[in-house]
């Protein structure tokens, strides 16, 4: 059921009805991807490409170059990836006709994409320790304006109408 809210703004009444949404996950959806960026010293597309692949338990390079014609041309992208040990060879390819070389998600690569969907359905805030997050040393003026953000974003978790 929706909830009216009335306000009288110089002699005029003027009635609202709030909006309840049942799902608002992608609301801090900026916040969370500048965090995992500069928490794994990831790119932006390296992000949405893990997030791409985290469904598949196994891809092939032509599954991993279908979704990065969606991107910035970067020829390196898959090798920079498996650098960071984000992604690895699962299988290696034969001879034979339907043999591909087979690729995973690694460890880390599954960890990222887990992290970040708990903290865009908030069951997990992101932490406001310097320690353990490099926004919250505030080096950049972009740094202070998300630590901000991040907590009142924790402030707030687990409200659907923050």
């Amino acid at each position: 059921m929706a909830k009216v809210q009335t306000y009288n703004k110089k002699a005029k009444k003027i009635t609202r009805t709030v909006r309840v949404r049942e799902a608002n996950y992608l609301k801090y959806w900026r916040v969370v991807s500048y965090w995992a960026k500069k928490k794994y010293d990831i790119t932006g597309p390296e992000l949405d490409m893990l997030l791409y692949l985290f469904d598949m338990p196994y891809f092939r390079r032509e599954d991993f170059n279908y979704y990065g014609k969606t991107m910035s041309w970067d020829k390196q992208r898959f090798i920079k990836m498996k650098r960071k040990n984000l992604v690895r060879l699962w299988r290696t390819g034969g001879d034979g006709k339907n043999k591909a070389n087979l690729y995973e998600l690694t460890t880390l690569g599954k960890t990222i994409c887990i992290t970040v969907y708990k903290k865009l359905s908030g069951e997990e805030g992101i932490s406001e320790q310097k320690r353990s997050n490099p926004i919250m040393k505030n080096e950049t003026f972009s740094d202070k304006m998300y630590s901000d953000i991040i907590k009142k974003m924790n402030a707030n978790r687990g409200s659907r109408n923050d």
